[in-house]
């Protein structure tokens, strides 16, 4: 049964013009906003007003289509999120948040995500935010971001207070400030985004991406695009425990990142972080090597020690630099390869090469007083005494520590012999095989697709490789893309050390069939205690779904499923015995929710 708007005059609380919804389960609207607001939110479908805080409470959801455009009447204006909210954008048809006024400090404040635990619940997907103070701001909360774009906001995403949230997809630009910001233990999931020219303020130091300084920061950052160009004080990323007690075991892996000020700093104590397969050039705008510059900067103490593998570093200022202050000192003990423990994460392979100050190459520079291990990389020169002049190290200063960087790799060697490729249909999916007759330090294949609609080049997949063989090995992998049409694909095999070549390009026509919602009759019915009731999430992308068993009276017995399910088909058990001792002989409804669709079937328990 649907769940229907039943208001009451009490049941509403306004203070300090502020609208919140009752916290009774309902789920909302912008419509029944604007009908029970009292002028906080007004508007049709499908432009929208709103011109005071509205706060949706603990158990109230706020549903907002696709198609839908959000005005924020003035600065401090947006909605607080106790419960859960839902922007149901699609591809080609967004929400559209904007202010009153086109200010990049900051016109309204957007989704303020405050210390709910059901807020996983809650997604922001296909949504366009321009000028927004802080349109996604986290408090202990962790939403889901997909898909989405930032313009010329202050500080587009911004998380504290152990906030996890999701975040994909994203394109993110122009910000007066940080791009992504994160403190107070918070430890994110941040893929597949871009972030283009962010700090327009330019007036001191910010990043693309930052975390710290408080407490346990361990965000994943894995397979962005981070550039810029045009404000010569913008970083890259930055991961800094500064703060007593706090610490960072942060994942930065298969990035671009290009044409900052710097690509990477890691700053700071207690730092493990897992830095590889990385692609960091040009991060040079900044002419001022004494302050910027460097491709990955390690600083600190001894505790700040992260494994730094496997990336491709060129065109830098400096390649990585190691310091504790301005001066020769203790300080951070990165791994940049170790042979000699057990650990494979740290063997090494980085590439790093062509990192010059006015001719001069500085690919390591330790101006610390330990010793470091750099073995098992490739500096683009294949001799001892050629990559001794690549590295600042004690050979030349007695108070630095080591460098050791023997063995080092010749890659002159070509990494993988790609013997065939192919694409074919099968069974409604592409079926990709090739083959190999040789590898060499193959990390893997990342299986790039675009149709022949957008032209672009997106990442499809990826299968892991099989090192060093001499041997044939064959490989394979199903894609299933969105919609029907011709697709191109292409390998991007990596090595070790984060260099990648591309293969042939194969084609095909791809004709699947998109699956419709459905929901099956349940079996066996009768039954006593235990049925199985089988459903079809239909579409192209994940949707929130329910299934709920209601009695004759429309009463809610038991709640089967909640959550966000991809396209596919489903199974799930009923049993009497877990709904309630209660449960009589007689007649149910099971319903099955899909967004906006819903389908109803009849059960019958017969004890």
């Amino acid at each position: 049964m649907k769940k229907l708007f039943l208001f009451v005059f009490l049941g509403f609380i306004s203070i300090n013009a502020q609208f919140i919804t009752p916290g009774t389960g309902v789920q909302w609207t912008l419509d029944s906003l604007v009908a029970n607001s009292a002028g906080a939110v007004t508007g049709t479908f499908p432009n929208y007003t709103v011109s005071a805080v509205c706060s949706v409470s603990v158990n109230d959801r706020l549903i907002i289509p696709q198609g839908s455009t959000v005005t924020f009447s003035a600065t401090g204006i947006g909605f607080v999120i106790l419960g859960a909210v839902e922007v149901n954008g699609v591809q080609g048809d967004s929400v559209y948040f904007k202010g009153a006024t086109e200010n990049p400090q900051g016109a309204y404040e957007g989704f303020y995500f405050r210390d709910t635990g059901t807020d996983t619940t809650s997604v922001i997907k296909y949504a366009v935010f321009v000028h927004g103070y802080y349109p996604v701001r986290c408090l202990n909360s962790s939403p889901r971001i997909y898909n989405s774009r930032f313009y010329k906001c202050r500080r587009p995403i911004y998380m504290s207070s152990s906030s996890n949230p999701v975040i994909k997809y994203n394109y993110i630009s122009e910000a007066y400030e940080y791009g992504i910001y994160g403190t107070t233990g918070s430890s994110p999931i941040i893929e597949y985004n871009e972030l283009y020219n962010n700090n327009s303020q330019n007036t001191s130091p910010k990043n693309q991406i930052t975390f710290g300084t408080q407490n346990n920061n361990s965000p994943r950052i894995r397979f962005n695009k981070i550039h810029g160009g045009s404000y010569n004080r913008t970083g890259g990323v930055s991961i800094s425990a500064l703060l007593g007690g706090s610490a960072s075991a942060s994942e930065i892996a298969f990035n671009e990142i290009y044409n900052n000020s710097y690509g990477i700093a890691l700053a700071g104590a207690e730092i493990t972080s897992y830095v590889h397969n990385n692609l960091i050039y040009n991060n040079n705008i900044n002419s001022d090597p004494q302050t910027t510059g460097s491709g990955i900067s390690v600083s600190g103490n001894g505790t700040n020690r992260p494994i730094i593998s496997r990336n491709t570093i060129y065109g830098n200022l400096w390649g990585i630099t190691v310091y504790n202050g301005s001066t020769i000192a203790a300080g951070p003990t990165p791994s940049l390869g170790n042979l000699t423990n057990a650990d494979t994460s740290d063997d090494g392979y980085n590439k790093i090469y062509g990192n010059f100050q006015t001719g001069v190459p500085f690919d390591l520079f330790n101006n610390c007083t330990n010793d470091i291990y750099a073995q098992n990389n490739d500096w683009g020169v294949y001799d001892s005494a050629a990559i001794e002049t690549h590295i600042t190290h004690k050979v030349d200063d007695p108070a630095r520590g080591w460098v050791y960087f023997t063995p080092f790799i010749d890659s002159s060697i070509v990494p993988v012999e790609l013997e065939s490729f192919a694409a074919q249909l099968i069974d409604g999916n592409v079926l990709l095989n090739w083959t190999t007759a040789s590898e060499l330090n193959n990390a893997g294949f990342v299986i790039e697709r675009k149709s022949e609609l957008d032209q672009v080049w997106s990442r499809a997949g990826y299968v892991t490789g099989k090192g060093t063989t001499t041997s044939k090995n064959e490989y394979s992998f199903t894609d299933k893309p969105g919609s029907e049409g011709t697709y191109a694909y292409r390998l991007r095999q990596i090595d070790f050390d984060g260099t990648s070549n591309l293969s042939m390009t194969v084609f095909v026509e791809f004709t699947g069939v998109v699956l419709s919602h459905q929901l099956n009759q349940n079996y066996p019915n009768p039954f006593n205690p235990e049925t199985v009731i089988n459903y079809t999430v239909g579409g192209n992308e994940t949707q929130r779904v329910a299934l709920r068993i209601y009695d004759a009276l429309g009463a809610e017995v038991a709640t089967l499923v909640e959550d966000f399910q991809a396209p596919g088909n489903y199974s799930v058990k009923f049993n009497t015995k877990s709904a309630g001792s209660n449960l009589s002989s007689g007649v149910y409804l099971y319903e099955l929710t899909i967004n906006s669709t819903t389908i109803t079937k009849k059960l019958i328990v017969n004890k």
